[in-house]
């Protein structure tokens, strides 16, 4: 018989963000935002800023699905995944490694999370489900008895009774080991009834499922975050005896791989070292893993960052055990490794590959690599994988005098990516290489016109004569009206004459009255001929009739020159008429 957990009355709350259309697209939502919510418990302590974004987007997404379809969250309980309106949600291939493990081996089949739900209610059930995965709910208590005793008011469990344990003793029943085996056979036996061949998404790695998961939830790590828990030392060992373990880590390679095996033994003894033997043991795995790379064993490499990793997710006393191999990757030696192996045909896909594997905390000094790498292909590529991985751009920007006119090409998708790449673009305005800023000019969008458009008007007294002048044709192109107070100015200065007629010419072309005025002024003072003649044309261009008696007094004497007296005529017909 379902057992029915009684629930409270339901409100629902009012929600700021816009509702969904459909039900279908809200069930994706309230999945993915659950996946997010479930795995963020895996880096983040509770009352973390990061954890509680997630929990709130969570949130929202349920009361979102519960505005769409009138109905409460129906998530329906399978060995593998949790099914919303037939939409699969936590679907991993090993059941192994499945979210629903805990509530499944219970014959909970269906998880109700009704309309009013508060969000303290929902994350108190997120933090039962987590700890449940974990194993580190009371020895005493399982899942559904624990649920049973907090009492939710808006959230119900469907039970179905569950093949009984093996009986053991009441001391053995807490043995965890006893558990855990129990839990193996219990689990193997449940879901080899489940029927397969139905129809599922493209199936994904657990490791890189969990890798795309971490790449959204997890934020930089604190160096809080670095500080080991107590650990039994391994004192007493001799002198002879570690130079016995660095001989076997540093003997050389041979078919079965000592090195990987050598990085095995640094693994592990980075368990159970001291705080202070943990920079000797650490400095021994880079040139492990520089060795490594310099041999091109990308393959081994992968396999041991994937194998730290799932011990590290398995005993969370590892985590700062992982991240410091991992951001060995990006020491000096080891960079200066990666970076020559790039260079080699058909390498650079390998290394992107070991590199997506890394936490993403490692990932945060990357892109020193990026920089370092010799071809801007290659550049380009680590550049996009940082992206996927949600670094952020502003960390190239110290950085970006490094770079070159070429470098432009892998950038553009960057600079597009978002309101974040804003200082990538400035910063490239800024470039000290006039080549790179005028590059950088001939790809600007009128959105970035818009929004670099104060940085823009600065080019306009470049040193350089090649930035100015580009700068003023993209300006002149999109109508920048701001940019003619600015050229008004640059008229004060000494100009080359082919700069000012061009400054001349682009007010014509912007048009208003503060063009119009120094156009005439220009064209009153101005002693040399051709500037006098082109600056009549301009006013021409412009078409200003408050011009027309300057325009006029210069057509009607018989002693100008022939070319300045015919520009004034014909600027004279283009003209609006008086008082128009």
């Amino acid at each position: 018989m379902p057992v029915s957990v009684p629930r409270g009355p339901s409100v629902l709350p009012t929600v700021g963000a816009q509702p969904i259309q459909t039900a279908g697209e809200a069930a994706s939502e309230v999945g993915h935002s659950l996946s997010k919510a479930l795995n963020a418990y895996r880096f983040y302590a509770e009352g973390h800023a990061s954890l509680v974004e997630v929990q709130q987007r969570l949130w929202e997404a349920m009361h979102r699905y519960h505005g769409v379809s009138g109905e409460a969250v129906v998530l329906h309980v399978r060995s593998t995944m949790l099914v919303l309106r037939d939409v699969p949600l936590l679907e991993v291939t090993s059941p192994r490694d499945s979210m629903t493990r805990p509530l499944f081996l219970e014959g909970v089949q269906e998880v109700l999370l009704q309309p009013g739900l508060e969000q303290d209610e929902l994350n108190a059930f997120l933090s039962l489900w987590y700890r449940a995965l974990q194993r580190t709910l009371p020895p005493e208590y399982d899942f559904y008895t624990c649920f049973w005793e907090r009492g939710f008011e808006d959230i119900e469990l469907v039970v179905a009774e569950v093949p009984a344990a093996v009986e053991a003793g009441s001391d053995a029943a807490k043995d965890e080991a006893l558990l855990a085996e129990r839990e193996e056979q219990l689990f193997a036996e449940l879901t080899r009834r489940e029927s397969s061949g139905r129809g599922r998404r493209r199936p994904v790695g657990h490791d890189e499922w969990l890798a795309r998961l971490e790449a959204e939830v997890l934020a930089p790590v604190n160096a809080q975050d670095l500080t080991r828990s107590d650990a039994q030392g391994f004192a007493g060992a001799t002198d002879a005896e570690l130079a016995e373990l660095r001989a076997l880590m540093e003997r050389e390679r041979s078919a079965d791989g000592l090195h990987e095996r050598g990085l095995w033994m640094v693994w592990g003894l980075l368990a159970v070292c001291r705080e202070e033997e943990r920079a000797e043991l650490l400095g021994w795995a880079e040139e492990l893993l520089a060795g490594l790379a310099t041999h091109g064993r990308w393959t081994e490499l992968s396999q041991v960052v994937q194998g730290m990793t799932r011990d590290a997710r398995a005993a969370q006393a590892r985590t700062p055990d992982l991240y410091a191999v991992a951001r060995l990757f990006f020491r000096e030696q080891m960079r200066f490794a990666l970076a020559s192996a790039t260079a080699q045909p058909g390498v650079l896909l390998k290394v992107l590959e070991l590199l997506s594997v890394l936490p993403r905390d490692a990932l945060q000094v990357a892109p020193e690599l990026v920089f370092e790498l010799p071809s801007p292909q290659a550049r380009g590529t680590l550049a996009k994988l940082l992206v996927r991985r949600g670094i952020p751009l502003g960390i190239l920007v110290p950085r970006i005098a490094s770079l070159n006119e070429k470098d432009l090409d892998w950038l553009q998708p960057l600079r597009e990516s978002g309101p974040e790449a804003h200082a990538l673009t400035a910063a490239l305005l800024g470039h000290p290489r006039p080549q790179v800023r005028i590059a950088l000019l001939s790809r600007l969008s009128p959105k970035d016109v818009e929004q670099h458009r104060s940085a823009l008007l600065k080019l306009l007294a470049d040193p350089d004569p090649g930035v100015r002048g580009a700068v003023l044709v993209l300006l002149v192109q999109h109508g920048v009206e701001a940019a003619v107070g600015t050229l008004v100015a640059r008229l004060e200065v000494k100009l080359e004459a082919r700069e000012r007629m061009a400054v001349l010419r682009a007010l014509a072309d912007l048009g208003g009255p503060v063009a119009a005025a120094a156009l005439r002024t220009t064209f009153e003072r101005e002693q040399d001929i051709d500037m006098k003649t082109h600056c009549a044309r301009c006013i021409g261009v412009l078409g200003d009739p408050r011009a027309r008696p300057l325009l006029e007094a210069v057509a009607g004497k018989l002693f100008a020159p022939r070319a300045l007296r015919q520009a004034c005529k014909e600027a004279l017909a283009q003209l609006a008429p008086v008082g128009g």
